[in-house]
């Protein structure tokens, strides 16, 4: 489940960096009023709170991994080439029908290879500033280059409807704006 599980790192991680509890605050404050459905689905509304919000999603994503089986014989290119244990370097890897293959959301949204040398470190100016987000996390096609709600045909439905619950939920603006 995403919200309650992700409202709770997102508070967490405010209560553990006061300057990015006291930044979202501010903005909160200046905007003086609820907002409405469709402005919590815009970015430009509420950006640091929106940055904080998938900032939340990208370290503390509520579902770690995920298994898909392969519908049909496959091969998969890799986006750097492997070195297996004989020394052979690979650039695929072949799939056959109904193999299961593990996803690792959460290994690959905090990837030092990806996000760069502060993955792991709870910063929302990643979704703020002009080069925030790395070369190799634009490359990933999930929502805002994250994994968190998985991507394709059969990725998560109510991933607009979630990332809008935490933002919107009364327990994160009034405990913000009251904290």
């Amino acid at each position: 489940m995403v919200y309650p599980d992700s409202l709770t790192w997102t508070l967490v991680e405010l209560a553990r960096n006061p300057d990015i509890q006291s930044k979202l605050r501010d903005e909160l404050l200046a905007f003086a009023s609820e907002p409405t459905y469709d402005q919590l689905q815009s970015s430009l509304t509420l950006p640091y709170l929106d940055a904080v919000v998938h900032e939340s999603l990208r370290i503390h994503a509520p579902l770690t991994d995920f298994v898909r089986v392969a519908a049909e014989d496959d091969v998969i290119p890799l986006s750097e080439p492997v070195i297996t244990k004989s020394g052979q370097a690979v650039n695929s890897i072949s799939v056959a029908r109904e193999t299961r293959i593990g996803l690792p959301f959460a290994c690959i949204n905090r990837s030092t290879s990806i996000w760069g040398p502060d993955a792991k470190v709870f910063r929302p100016e990643h979704w703020l500033e002009k080069d925030g987000i790395p070369r190799k996390a634009q490359d990933v096609q999930g929502y805002c280059h994250l994994l968190t709600f998985a991507d394709g045909p059969r990725n998560c439905l109510g991933k607009g409807f979630a990332v809008s619950e935490m933002k919107e939920s009364s327990g994160l603006l009034c405990t913000i704006r009251t904290y």
